[in-house]
């Protein structure tokens, strides 16, 4: 059978707002998957169906994201990392998981970090994938004033705002994937499914989380020093575009040196994106890196 015909999905409410939820497999050990912007759960589909049969996994969509309602008005405080780490908390305490691994992508990485630094007896082990921790330079604030000034646009110019809204999903995508899988011809299909699903997203009520996720990393030394759990840093190599690839790890060096004996990844060919352009290697590193974490004792 296939991961979506034995999953079990439900919707969980946690401070006023409904969270999707997916859980599937069984044993002592369970994993949460927290997604990056812009995604849902089935960004996690390779890792489910590695760990599936030898774990239980839980999976969400965050507020305003995937099925969990994205385009309901939420406030900027809400849709931030720190919106976003309350509602982690109040998830697990309503799915009664007092332990887990952590894997969280972009934003979801965010989240992990807090709930490792903050409650380190629920944090058994932290995957963070495509993590960050600056943050943005005044000229990236910029771009996503412009942004969502264009989001805003395309919600007035009805039928004619299609063609605008495909380019601002391009653009976005051309920030957030490498160079490498944006030219790549094989890997045509799959970047159609991925500019669709942007595109679908870019309304004028997604501008409060754009401003909140993308405004500030907000992810300080200090607070990354506090975590303690066994630690796997997963990243690409491969910029967007127009980016130094010398230049392409240095943050992600930063944050290594900044979490205590963490271990950091580099999958040759990926991009921000690395569950999406590289699959197999991610998955291979994170389910290896899950399956020889400590024991619950």
């Amino acid at each position: 059978m296939d991961t979506v015909s034995e999953e079990r999905e439900w919707t969980a409410r946690v401070n006023g707002t409904e969270l999707r939820v997916g859980e599937v497999g069984a044993g002592a050990e369970t994993v949460v998957f927290s997604p990056a912007l812009f995604t849902n759960r089935e960004l996690f589909d390779p890792l489910v169906d590695a760990l599936k049969n030898d774990h239980r996994y839980i999976r969400y969509d965050h507020r305003g994201q995937g099925d969990s309602g994205f385009g309901v008005r939420q406030s900027s405080d809400l849709l931030s990392s720190e919106g976003l780490y309350a509602d982690a908390v109040a998830l697990l305490d309503e799915l009664h998981v007092e332990s887990c691994h952590w894997v969280g992508a972009s934003i979801g990485g965010f989240v992990g970090m807090r709930l490792a630094a903050r409650h380190p007896e629920r944090i058994r082990s932290l995957v963070l994938i495509g993590p960050a921790m600056h943050p943005l330079s005044a000229a990236e604030r910029r771009q996503i004033t412009l942004l969502g000034l264009a989001i805003r646009a395309i919600g007035r110019l009805g039928r004619y705002g299609i063609g605008m809204r495909r380019r601002v999903a391009d653009r976005v995508m051309r920030n957030r994937f490498g160079a490498t899988f944006m030219a790549d011809p094989a890997r045509a299909e799959t970047r159609e499914f991925w500019r669709q699903r942007y595109a679908a997203q870019l309304v004028p009520k997604a501008v409060p989380m754009a401003r909140a996720v993308f405004g500030s990393a907000e992810n300080s030394p200090a607070m990354l020093g506090q975590i303690a759990a066994p630690t796997l840093l997963v990243v690409g190599n491969n910029p967007p575009a127009g980016v130094d690839p010398a230049n392409a790890n240095t943050e992600d060096r930063e944050i290594q040196q900044a979490i205590p004996g963490s271990r950091l990844v580099i999958v040759p060919g990926a991009g921000h994106m690395v569950l999406v352009e590289e699959p197999a290697a991610a998955t291979a590193v994170i389910t290896e890196f899950i399956r020889s974490a400590p024991a619950k004792a």
